[in-house]
Protein backbone atom coordinates (compact mmCIF):
# COMPACT_ATOMS: atom_id res chain seq x y z
CA UNK A 1 0.00 0.00 0.00
CA UNK A 2 1.39 3.63 -0.95
CA UNK A 3 0.41 6.55 0.50
CA UNK A 4 1.10 10.20 -0.32
CA UNK A 5 1.47 12.22 3.47
CA UNK A 6 -1.11 14.67 1.67
CA UNK A 7 -3.95 12.14 0.57
CA UNK A 8 -5.76 9.99 2.02
CA UNK A 9 -8.54 7.41 1.34
CA UNK A 10 -11.02 6.30 3.77
CA UNK A 11 -13.18 3.83 3.61
CA UNK A 12 -15.87 3.62 6.25
CA UNK A 13 -17.92 0.05 7.06
CA UNK A 14 -21.25 1.12 8.16
CA UNK A 15 -22.31 -2.37 9.14
CA UNK A 16 -23.88 -3.54 12.56
CA UNK A 17 -22.75 -6.08 15.20
CA UNK A 18 -24.16 -9.76 14.53
CA UNK A 19 -24.34 -11.07 18.15
CA UNK A 20 -25.81 -15.01 16.80
CA UNK A 21 -22.56 -15.47 15.57
CA UNK A 22 -19.52 -14.14 16.51
CA UNK A 23 -16.87 -16.17 14.62
CA UNK A 24 -18.97 -15.26 11.08
CA UNK A 25 -19.23 -11.67 12.04
CA UNK A 26 -15.51 -11.35 13.15
CA UNK A 27 -15.22 -13.07 9.36
CA UNK A 28 -17.16 -10.78 7.80
CA UNK A 29 -14.93 -7.65 9.33
CA UNK A 30 -11.84 -9.54 7.92
CA UNK A 31 -13.53 -9.77 4.49
CA UNK A 32 -13.94 -6.02 4.58
CA UNK A 33 -10.49 -4.99 5.57
CA UNK A 34 -9.41 -7.18 3.09
CA UNK A 35 -11.27 -5.88 0.22
CA UNK A 36 -10.25 -2.50 0.97
CA UNK A 37 -6.43 -2.50 1.79
CA UNK A 38 -6.00 -0.21 -0.55
CA UNK A 39 -7.83 2.31 1.10
CA UNK A 40 -4.90 4.07 3.71
CA UNK A 41 -7.27 3.82 6.60
CA UNK A 42 -10.96 1.41 7.10
CA UNK A 43 -12.96 2.73 9.82
CA UNK A 44 -15.41 0.67 11.61
CA UNK A 45 -18.30 2.27 14.00
CA UNK A 46 -17.65 1.91 18.59
CA UNK A 47 -18.24 -1.20 20.06
CA UNK A 48 -18.31 -3.24 16.53
CA UNK A 49 -15.78 -6.10 17.34
CA UNK A 50 -17.44 -7.26 20.59
CA UNK A 51 -21.00 -5.74 20.69
CA UNK A 52 -22.59 -3.03 22.87
CA UNK A 53 -23.77 -4.69 26.61
CA UNK A 54 -26.84 -2.59 26.35
CA UNK A 55 -28.23 -4.34 23.83
CA UNK A 56 -27.59 -8.09 24.83
CA UNK A 57 -30.41 -9.72 26.47
CA UNK A 58 -30.02 -11.26 29.31
CA UNK A 59 -28.66 -7.88 30.64
CA UNK A 60 -24.94 -8.14 31.92
CA UNK A 61 -24.76 -11.85 28.99
CA UNK A 62 -21.81 -9.73 27.14
CA UNK A 63 -19.68 -8.95 30.10
CA UNK A 64 -19.80 -12.51 31.11
CA UNK A 65 -19.04 -13.81 27.37
CA UNK A 66 -16.06 -11.44 27.52
CA UNK A 67 -14.61 -13.60 30.23
CA UNK A 68 -14.65 -16.94 28.72
CA UNK A 69 -15.43 -16.46 24.81
CA UNK A 70 -14.16 -13.13 23.62
CA UNK A 71 -10.61 -12.94 25.60
CA UNK A 72 -8.91 -14.12 21.92
CA UNK A 73 -11.02 -11.92 19.31
CA UNK A 74 -9.43 -8.69 19.52
CA UNK A 75 -5.51 -10.82 19.20
CA UNK A 76 -7.00 -12.69 15.81
CA UNK A 77 -8.27 -9.57 14.53
CA UNK A 78 -4.48 -7.64 15.48
CA UNK A 79 -3.05 -10.06 13.50
CA UNK A 80 -5.08 -10.24 10.57
CA UNK A 81 -4.60 -6.35 9.96
CA UNK A 82 -0.80 -6.88 10.44
CA UNK A 83 -0.89 -9.71 7.54
CA UNK A 84 -2.72 -7.53 5.56
CA UNK A 85 -0.84 -4.23 5.81
CA UNK A 86 -4.06 -2.13 6.76
CA UNK A 87 -4.61 0.64 8.85
CA UNK A 88 -8.04 0.06 10.95
CA UNK A 89 -9.41 1.77 13.37
CA UNK A 90 -12.37 -0.73 15.21
CA UNK A 91 -14.65 0.04 18.63
CA UNK A 92 -14.59 -2.81 20.84
CA UNK A 93 -14.52 -3.68 24.81
CA UNK A 94 -11.67 -4.30 26.97
CA UNK A 95 -12.12 -5.92 29.99
CA UNK A 96 -9.49 -5.36 32.75
CA UNK A 97 -10.48 -7.91 36.41
CA UNK A 98 -14.53 -6.95 36.22
CA UNK A 99 -14.20 -3.43 35.13
CA UNK A 100 -14.60 -2.87 31.41
CA UNK A 101 -13.99 -0.07 28.81
CA UNK A 102 -15.11 1.42 25.80
CA UNK A 103 -12.25 1.71 23.45
CA UNK A 104 -11.42 2.66 19.92
CA UNK A 105 -8.34 0.83 18.30
CA UNK A 106 -5.67 1.83 15.74
CA UNK A 107 -3.72 -1.11 14.48
CA UNK A 108 -1.58 -1.43 11.46
CA UNK A 109 1.41 -3.70 10.32
CA UNK A 110 3.78 -2.17 13.07
CA UNK A 111 1.68 -0.71 15.90
CA UNK A 112 -1.63 -1.14 18.11
CA UNK A 113 -2.08 2.15 20.11
CA UNK A 114 -5.54 2.39 22.43
CA UNK A 115 -8.29 5.41 23.32
CA UNK A 116 -10.56 4.81 26.22
CA UNK A 117 -13.99 6.43 25.81
CA UNK A 118 -13.80 9.61 28.30
CA UNK A 119 -17.20 11.17 28.68
CA UNK A 120 -19.59 7.78 29.16
CA UNK A 121 -22.98 8.26 28.48
CA UNK A 122 -25.07 8.10 31.57
CA UNK A 123 -26.79 5.00 30.22
CA UNK A 124 -23.76 3.18 30.27
CA UNK A 125 -21.28 1.20 32.83
CA UNK A 126 -18.14 1.83 31.39
CA UNK A 127 -14.87 2.79 33.08
CA UNK A 128 -14.42 6.26 31.78
CA UNK A 129 -10.64 6.91 30.22
CA UNK A 130 -8.77 9.90 31.57
CA UNK A 131 -6.50 11.03 28.74
CA UNK A 132 -7.29 12.66 25.03
CA UNK A 133 -5.42 11.48 22.69
CA UNK A 134 -4.64 10.88 19.46
CA UNK A 135 -2.78 7.95 17.22
CA UNK A 136 0.51 8.77 15.95
CA UNK A 137 0.42 6.77 12.19
CA UNK A 138 2.18 6.74 8.70
CA UNK A 139 -0.72 9.15 7.80
CA UNK A 140 0.06 11.73 10.61
CA UNK A 141 -1.51 12.13 13.67
CA UNK A 142 -5.12 11.17 13.71
CA UNK A 143 -7.90 12.19 16.36
CA UNK A 144 -10.07 9.72 17.76
CA UNK A 145 -13.24 10.40 19.94
CA UNK A 146 -16.04 7.73 20.65
CA UNK A 147 -20.33 8.79 20.45
CA UNK A 148 -20.71 11.07 23.56
CA UNK A 149 -17.23 12.31 23.57
CA UNK A 150 -18.76 14.33 20.55
CA UNK A 151 -21.11 16.43 22.89
CA UNK A 152 -18.14 18.12 24.29
CA UNK A 153 -16.61 21.26 22.28
CA UNK A 154 -13.23 20.84 24.57
CA UNK A 155 -12.36 17.01 23.56
CA UNK A 156 -12.39 18.35 19.64
CA UNK A 157 -10.04 21.15 19.84
CA UNK A 158 -7.52 19.48 22.42
CA UNK A 159 -7.58 16.97 19.36
CA UNK A 160 -6.78 19.71 17.40
CA UNK A 161 -4.08 20.98 19.24
CA UNK A 162 -2.10 17.74 18.76
CA UNK A 163 -1.53 17.73 15.37
CA UNK A 164 -4.64 16.25 14.12
CA UNK A 165 -5.80 17.51 10.97
CA UNK A 166 -8.18 14.49 10.65
CA UNK A 167 -10.50 13.43 13.80
CA UNK A 168 -12.66 10.51 13.88
CA UNK A 169 -15.64 9.81 15.66
CA UNK A 170 -16.50 6.11 15.84
CA UNK A 171 -20.09 5.62 17.45
CA UNK A 172 -23.51 3.48 17.54
CA UNK A 173 -25.91 6.86 17.93
CA UNK A 174 -29.69 5.31 18.45
CA UNK A 175 -32.41 5.65 15.95
CA UNK A 176 -34.24 7.97 18.10
CA UNK A 177 -31.36 10.63 18.11
CA UNK A 178 -31.81 12.87 15.17
CA UNK A 179 -29.42 12.51 12.25
CA UNK A 180 -29.20 16.04 11.43
CA UNK A 181 -28.42 17.17 14.93
CA UNK A 182 -25.34 14.63 14.93
CA UNK A 183 -24.46 16.08 11.22
CA UNK A 184 -24.55 19.65 12.64
CA UNK A 185 -22.08 19.00 15.71
CA UNK A 186 -19.60 17.33 13.22
CA UNK A 187 -19.86 20.13 11.12
CA UNK A 188 -19.27 22.61 14.13
CA UNK A 189 -16.50 20.49 15.02
CA UNK A 190 -14.51 20.08 11.95
CA UNK A 191 -15.54 24.19 11.09
CA UNK A 192 -14.24 25.56 14.57
CA UNK A 193 -11.49 23.32 14.67
CA UNK A 194 -10.40 23.51 10.55
CA UNK A 195 -9.84 20.15 10.57
CA UNK A 196 -11.57 16.63 8.75
CA UNK A 197 -14.10 15.10 10.60
CA UNK A 198 -15.02 11.65 9.86
CA UNK A 199 -18.68 9.92 11.33
CA UNK A 200 -18.90 6.35 11.60
CA UNK A 201 -22.19 5.35 13.08
CA UNK A 202 -23.88 2.34 13.45
CA UNK A 203 -26.71 1.34 11.19
CA UNK A 204 -29.75 -1.62 11.92
CA UNK A 205 -33.10 -1.21 14.12
CA UNK A 206 -31.58 0.46 16.81
CA UNK A 207 -28.85 2.42 15.01
CA UNK A 208 -29.24 5.46 12.87
CA UNK A 209 -26.14 5.25 10.55
CA UNK A 210 -25.49 7.98 8.28
CA UNK A 211 -21.92 8.17 8.39
CA UNK A 212 -20.63 11.46 6.81
CA UNK A 213 -17.00 12.93 6.02
CA UNK A 214 -16.41 16.80 6.48
CA UNK A 215 -14.31 19.37 5.38
CA UNK A 216 -12.43 21.63 7.21
CA UNK A 217 -14.56 24.19 6.44
CA UNK A 218 -17.95 22.09 8.03
CA UNK A 219 -19.13 21.06 4.63
CA UNK A 220 -20.64 17.79 4.72
CA UNK A 221 -18.17 16.06 1.74
CA UNK A 222 -19.91 12.07 1.56
CA UNK A 223 -22.50 10.90 3.43
CA UNK A 224 -24.48 7.36 3.72
CA UNK A 225 -28.18 6.62 4.62
CA UNK A 226 -29.62 4.56 7.25
CA UNK A 227 -28.39 0.99 6.11
CA UNK A 228 -25.29 -0.98 5.65
CA UNK A 229 -22.79 0.32 3.24
CA UNK A 230 -19.23 0.43 2.90
CA UNK A 231 -18.74 4.61 2.22
CA UNK A 232 -15.36 5.63 0.48
CA UNK A 233 -13.96 9.12 0.59
CA UNK A 234 -10.55 11.21 -0.20
CA UNK A 235 -9.07 13.38 1.92
CA UNK A 236 -6.64 16.44 0.61
CA UNK A 237 -4.43 17.34 3.44
CA UNK A 238 -3.74 20.46 1.92
CA UNK A 239 -7.11 21.86 2.19
CA UNK A 240 -6.38 22.39 6.01
CA UNK A 241 -3.30 23.74 5.49
CA UNK A 242 -5.02 26.16 2.74
CA UNK A 243 -8.60 27.17 4.93
CA UNK A 244 -6.01 28.20 7.86
CA UNK A 245 -4.02 30.34 6.01
CA UNK A 246 -7.25 32.04 5.04
CA UNK A 247 -8.84 32.22 9.03
CA UNK A 248 -5.93 31.75 11.29
CA UNK A 249 -7.60 30.77 13.84
CA UNK A 250 -5.36 28.56 15.84
CA UNK A 251 -2.31 30.86 15.91
CA UNK A 252 -5.18 33.61 17.22
CA UNK A 253 -6.18 32.00 20.39
CA UNK A 254 -6.09 33.65 23.44
CA UNK A 255 -5.60 31.06 25.91
CA UNK A 256 -5.53 32.24 29.54
CA UNK A 257 -8.99 33.98 28.48
CA UNK A 258 -10.66 30.60 28.42
CA UNK A 259 -9.32 29.60 32.25
CA UNK A 260 -13.07 29.16 32.98
CA UNK A 261 -13.32 26.32 30.63
CA UNK A 262 -11.28 23.84 32.95
CA UNK A 263 -12.57 24.73 36.25
CA UNK A 264 -15.65 22.69 37.62
CA UNK A 265 -19.46 24.19 37.15
CA UNK A 266 -20.40 26.44 39.93
CA UNK A 267 -17.81 25.51 41.95
CA UNK A 268 -17.13 28.27 44.74
CA UNK A 269 -13.45 27.22 45.07
CA UNK A 270 -12.82 28.17 41.23
CA UNK A 271 -15.11 31.30 41.50
CA UNK A 272 -12.34 32.69 44.17
CA UNK A 273 -9.32 31.43 42.34
CA UNK A 274 -10.90 33.02 38.99
CA UNK A 275 -11.05 36.49 40.99
CA UNK A 276 -8.31 36.59 42.27
CA UNK A 277 -6.46 35.96 39.21
CA UNK A 278 -8.56 38.48 37.87
CA UNK A 279 -7.26 41.04 40.67
CA UNK A 280 -3.63 40.36 39.92
CA UNK A 281 -3.54 39.07 36.36
CA UNK A 282 -0.67 41.10 35.24
CA UNK A 283 1.72 40.14 38.38
CA UNK A 284 0.69 36.27 37.79
CA UNK A 285 0.73 36.04 34.43
CA UNK A 286 2.41 38.80 32.64
CA UNK A 287 1.46 37.76 29.66
CA UNK A 288 -2.31 38.01 29.79
CA UNK A 289 -2.23 41.63 29.16
CA UNK A 290 -1.72 40.55 25.23
CA UNK A 291 -4.00 37.37 25.75
CA UNK A 292 -0.81 34.75 26.13
CA UNK A 293 -0.05 31.85 24.07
Amino acid sequence: MTTSSKNISLCIAQINYNSSNIQAHVERIKDIISENRECDLIIFPELMLHGHPSFERPEGFLFRKMKVVFRSVSEELYRFVKQQDARVIIGELKRRGDRYYNVATYADRETIQSYVKTHVHWTENFIPGNEIKSFDTPLGRIGINICYDAAFMEVWRVLALTGALVIVNISAVPRHFPVHYMWRRMAGAALFNEVFVVYANRPGKLFSGHSAVFDPQGERMVSAGENETILHASLNLDRVEDWRKAEPIMENRRPLLYRRIGLRLHSQGDELFLKRAETEPLKRWPQAAEGGG
